[in-house]
């Protein structure tokens, strides 16, 4: 009995004990103090019984963000058996994740997949096979990017930058002597570092950006307005020297600007920061007009996403605008950098190899379109992040924690190797209501400044293909004389080899738009109506001008002849002096518009001598609907 007591007495105890080992485990975890959490539960899972999803999700979360990814898979399969798909998106992602860190990309799309049919959001399935068809076709290329580890890299952490003219400002953890450690990975917290580009393109004398804004916490993720006049920076939020921690034991980060040309530093606290949220990672455009940046503020669509906001000439700022779907995705996006219409940044939830990879997206009619994973090279299994330009053209930095590198993050220099990355594309040329395929249509491509750059004839099926460069902005025209004009904006991808398919046009036939008077062919309008006794073009005149335009525009070798008609009311005269006005008046808009003044061979007056309807000179046997179709302009077809 004694016996018996005892036993129970120790499986109580191992009970309690395990009890309070996962509460402690649990607590260091929901502080992000992974490097304890995950010895404490080690030490539970050794005598546990019983283990619940959520455990197993903790302890694989745990090891996920201490990066070892051996471990967190391990546990996040156990979770996966027991919750399924549906149970927590952001842990469902890092599952996901985890299997991309180790190159399962086929079990990684597997996870996926089934997380998204089982959460049924509206053509977000689509959105990921469009994305997951384009990274197969990646993992299928070379890399198009020379990438070289930089000499001004430590042993610690260091990551970001940005230009103030030729100084390199970026982020660093080698500030042990100074800088406390974070309990988070026992790793020294960041600062502002700086480096200097020589002559030959190298980062050299390394050194702190300026100790006025040292504090003992985190600093870093810089960005400087065009003057470099202003410094905007994220930093841990204290209160004096002290970190500010808020009910849910988190201390957040603000984004700050500082006046560096000023002798005393006045850190400014930028107003969207919040008590309850993080906002770091700031870009300034390069007019200094608008601020990019992460954050996780409610109303997102995930843990960060980019925002923008404008800056006004006051130093104000407008609303934070969220950039949408199409870039922030259900886990981080980061990181921001717009050149041009083009914005860079890197995201956990796209496709792509693993951690974070740098895509881009252009902006087109004021939304930003689908994003374009970068490619390897400058993307890998690990996060990569940061992109930045530089100075030369195809050059820039990155920063990333891959295999290989000299400390926990580094920055690279890349060379995009542009001239080797051709993509094709192809399509059919239909007439739009007869749907059958148009031989000998013409597709023209202009390059963004609009100069012609490719062109190609369809077959006898219609369809035509041509080879563009990688990362490129064209307008490609679809033409055949006959019919109308259609046309497209066209960005082509980093792709090597990427044949984009059905880039079709359609296009309409104007062969109805002639009508032939006797042996005479004309262009079928509507009478122009002048004012009276006046020959300008109107707004209601233009609507019919706008027609003879389109047909010049669509049969491009037609000659015409302009002829204009008055009715027998006034002098022979003034009815001959106002037709050659009218005449004159239609050739010249014509003229205005863009057609060649060869393609009129002729515009002549020719008064009330040429009328449609005989009329008395007592102008008592015509009625007014007769007499308007006296007055005329005619457009006479020479040849076509």
């Amino acid at each position: 009995m004694n016996y018996i007591y005892t036993l129970i007495c120790c499986f109580v105890g191992l009970n309690v004990f395990a009890q309070s080992q996962l509460e402690k485990a649990n607590t260091l975890h929901d502080r992000f103090i992974y490097v304890e959490a995950a010895k404490e539960y080690e030490l539970y899972l050794e005598t546990a019984k019983n283990v619940s999803a959520a455990v197993y999700m903790n302890v694989g979360d745990t090891y996920y963000h201490l990066r070892d990814f051996n471990n967190a898979k391990k546990y996040y399969e156990k979770w996966y058996t027991l919750a399924g798909p549906n149970s927590n998106n952001l842990q469902g992602y890092q599952y996901y994740d985890t299997l991309r860190f180790l190159k399962e990309y086929d079990k990684a799309s597997t996870v996926v997949e089934t997380y998204i049919k089982e959460r049924q959001i509206d053509g977000l399935l689509n959105a990921y096979y469009e994305e997951r068809s384009r990274f197969n076709e990646l993992l299928k290329g070379d890399t198009l990017y020379e990438v070289k580890n930089l000499d001004i890299n430590s042993q610690y952490a260091d990551f970001g930058g940005s230009f103030s003219g030729n100084t390199f400002v970026f982020s660093s953890s080698r500030n042990k002597d100074i800088n406390q450690i974070t309990e988070r990975d026992n790793t020294p917290y960041l600062a502002i570092y700086k480096a200097e580009l020589n002559a030959n393109g190298e980062l050299t004398d390394v050194g702190l950006y300026n100790d006025k804004l040292e504090t003992p916490y985190h600093d870093a993720t810089v960005s400087f307005s065009p003057n470099s006049k202003y410094l905007y920076y994220a930093s841990s939020f204290q209160d004096g020297r002290r970190k500010v921690f808020k009910g849910d034991k988190r201390n957040y980060f603000k984004i700050y600007r500082v006046d560096v040309t000023a002798k005393r530093f006045k850190k400014e606290l930028l107003p969207f920061n919040g008590d309850e949220y993080s906002v770091g990672h700031p870009f300034v455009s390069n007019d200094g007009k608008k601020l990019y940046f992460a954050s996780d503020m409610p109303g997102g669509y995930g843990k960060a996403d980019i925002y923008v906001c404008d800056i006004y000439e006051d130093g104000t700022y407008s609303k934070p605008l969220n950039l949408g779907p199409l870039i922030n995705s259900l886990v981080d996006d980061v990181f921001p950098f717009v050149s041009a219409n083009t914005l860079y940044f890197s995201s956990e939830g796209h496709v792509g190899y693993g951690g974070l990879d740098i895509y881009k997206s252009t902006l087109t009619d004021g939304v930003y379109g689908a994003t374009i994973n970068l490619g390897p090279g400058i993307n890998s299994n690990a996060d990569d992040f940061a992109y930045v330009e530089g100075k030369s053209k195809n050059t820039g930095y990155f920063s990333s924690n891959r295999d290989g590198g000299k400390g926990g993050d580094d920055i690279y220099s890349f060379k995009y190797n542009l001239k080797e990355c051709i993509q094709s594309i192809t399509g059919t040329i239909y007439n739009v209501e007869t749907k059958k395929p148009l031989a000998n249509a013409i597709v023209t491509v202009y390059d963004p400044e609009n100069n012609e750059f490719r062109k190609v004839e369809t077959n006898e099926n219609g369809v035509y293909s041509l080879d563009l460069n990688c990362a490129q902005e064209y307008r490609v025209e679809a033409s055949k004389p006959g019919f109308s004009k259609d046309q497209l904006q066209l960005n082509t991808d980093l792709i090597p080899g990427h044949l984009m398919k059905l880039v079709d046009f359609k296009l309409k036939d104007l062969s109805d738009i002639f009508v032939t008077d006797g042996v005479t062919e004309k262009i079928k309008i509507d009478p122009i109506y002048f004012e009276y006794y006046r020959y300008n073009i109107n707004d209601i005149a233009a609507i019919q001008m706008r027609k003879v335009l389109n047909a010049m525009i669509a049969y491009p070798e037609m000659i015409i002849k302009i002829e204009a008609h008055t009715d027998q009311r006034g002098t022979d005269y003034f009815n001959k002096t106002l037709s050659t006005n009218r005449a004159l008046s239609t050739r010249d808009w014509l003229i205005e518009n863009g057609i060649d003044p060869s393609r009129i061979a002729s515009a002549i007056g020719y008064g009330e001598s040429k009328p449609i309807n005989i009329c008395d000179e007592e102008n008592e046997n015509c009625t007014e609907v007769e007499y308007s179709e006296n007055r005329r302009s005619e457009f006479i077809v020479v040849s076509r």
